[in-house]
């Protein structure tokens, strides 16, 4: 009587369990009493009534005006129908709003500073641990950078993945904290620039927080130098990529 495979789907279309054997019972006898619903379903005699007026509510079911009432199932094509149009109109509106919400939002916009003070410098840096909600990358291969915010990266290290990345296994060996080695191009690209760049300044640091921010320390001169990026859409690809290309060194002096 009840054919059990069109349970499922009538719990996708919103019905409960007991909705879905009642609308089939329905559809089978074509007319019932709500005892009859009750004997063929087991559906507890207090639910069914309840179960019955959800689906009059919900237009699958129609009832007579006799004493005991009879129900019946609405005819499943008009039903059908029905719903469609009303999820198609449901569709449209959400699509509506969504456009209009999409339109209203403010644009991401690149953000960029200039950190021309080794305070300013270290306050930043500073700021990248506590704002770090995900994820942290660091680049340096400079022992008293990492050294100095050494507490930083083992606290922080136990909130979210923080990842040191270091050029060799002997700066890891240093520091009492977690390091990862990166492969040749990381190598090449972070810790051993062309000459031409390295004859104008040498690149100390270098944080990629939750994917969105990048901060770049390097010495000119002889002077520290720091631009902090907000919004950077680079931070994305650079971020994936290196996770891509860095391995646990495992004889690192880690605390945690």
């Amino acid at each position: 009587m009840i054919d059990e495979s069109l349970i499922p789907e009538l719990n996708k279309l919103g019905m409960s369990e007991y909705e879905a054997k009642t609308y089939t019972v329905l559809l089978a006898l074509r007319v019932a009493s709500a005892r009859e619903v009750h004997e063929i379903t087991n559906i507890p005699r207090g639910r069914v009534y309840e179960t019955l007026n959800a689906l009059i509510e919900k237009g699958f079911v129609n009832s007579s005006s006799d004493n005991p009432a009879r129900y019946s199932a609405t005819d499943v094509s008009r039903t059908f129908d029905r719903l469609k149009r009303e999820k198609l109109i449901f569709l449209d509106r959400l699509s509506t709003r969504l456009q209009n919400f999409e339109k209203e939002r403010p644009e991401q916009v690149l953000q960029a500073y200039e950190l021309r003070t080794a305070w300013s410098i270290d306050k930043q840096i500073r700021l990248s641990f506590a704002r770090a909600k995900s994820e942290m990358i660091i680049l340096c291969n400079d022992l008293s950078f990492l050294e100095k915010f050494s507490a930083e990266i083992i606290r922080t290290q136990k909130r979210i993945p923080v990842y040191p990345v270091v050029s060799n296994v002997e700066t890891a060996g240093k520091l009492r904290v977690k390091c990862y080695l990166g492969d040749k191009d990381i190598n090449s690209a972070f810790f051993s620039p062309p000459s031409e760049v390295t004859e104008i300044s040498t690149i100390k640091l270098v944080i990629y927080t939750d994917r969105h921010e990048s901060l770049l320390v390097f010495e000119r001169n002889g002077i520290l130098e720091g631009v902090f990026l907000s919004n950077d859409i680079h931070a994305v690809y650079q971020s994936r990529t290196i996770l891509k290309n860095i391995k646990e060194i495992k004889s690192s002096k880690s605390s945690l």
